[in-house]
């Protein structure tokens, strides 16, 4: 058995962002009886100066907050440079919608509703894959795919002498793909790998993570990779030059 100390050290530590008490006060209860450190925020500027001083592992965000929207939050933190993963909660459904969300630099959203079984599963599957890379890339620590280099290890990317910022989502997917250089792989592929799971989630939410992921490779000639998005079946990245 670990002692006390190890324990505390190895919880998972949750920013739950969510202006609801009630909502707040539940999905609280239901983390820490997961064994996560949770974190709390009720409005989205407070939410954005706590995942930027206290460095949650992940972060459960409510879209619609009373000072600033969701998205705003997501947007900033991203600017600010937090990568851990970023599970918007909504009451939207509309593919529009979520789709926006994944564009600012979400990794992944819940409906509410939602069933406190599926929610912790999303927050372990999220936590497994913010830790490792897909098996291949682990074996050989550093991939080089035309000029992109790849550590696997650190976890960094860099063109040339410049160090690409990634989240975790785009990190993993850019690892995967350099694993599977010049193969196409499909989205079926890119979410039970990548997200761990094939839930009920549309396929097409992995595009905009792909649209993100592109145009940050695009902005260093030194890349020389090309990121394809293969019409009917999945993704491709393919060495220039």
């Amino acid at each position: 058995m670990p002692d006390n100390q190890t324990a505390t050290q190895s919880r998972k530590r949750v920013l739950l962002i969510e202006d609801e008490s009630a909502i707040r006060t539940v999905v609280t209860e239901i983390l820490r009886h997961e064994g996560f450190e949770v974190l709390e925020a009720s409005a989205g500027q407070a939410g954005i100066r706590t995942a930027v001083s206290r460095e949650p592992d992940i972060i459960l965000l409510d879209w619609v907050l009373p000072d600033i929207s969701g998205l705003d939050v997501c947007r900033e933190i991203r600017r600010q440079g937090v990568l851990c993963p970023v599970l918007m909660l909504t009451g939207r459904s509309s593919k529009v919608d979520m789709v926006v969300g994944l564009e600012v630099g979400a990794d992944d959203y819940i409906t509410k509703p939602f069933d406190a079984r599926e929610l912790t599963a999303r927050l372990r599957a999220h936590l497994r894959r913010a830790e490792g890379t897909p098996a291949a890339s682990r074996r050989e620590g550093l991939l080089v795919v035309g000029g992109v280099q790849i550590d696997t290890e650190s976890r960094r990317v860099r063109i040339a002498d410049e160090e690409i910022q990634l989240t975790m989502t785009e990190f993993n997917l850019l690892a995967l793909l350099a694993a599977n250089a010049g193969r196409v792989l499909t989205r079926a592929q890119l979410l039970e790998k990548v997200w761990g799971y094939l839930a009920d989630v549309d396929y097409h939410s992995v595009d905009p993570h792909m649209q993100r992921l592109r145009r940050k490779l695009n902005t260093n000639e030194s890349a020389r990779v090309a990121l394809e998005a293969v019409p009917g079946l999945g993704y491709r990245l393919t060495p220039l030059g």
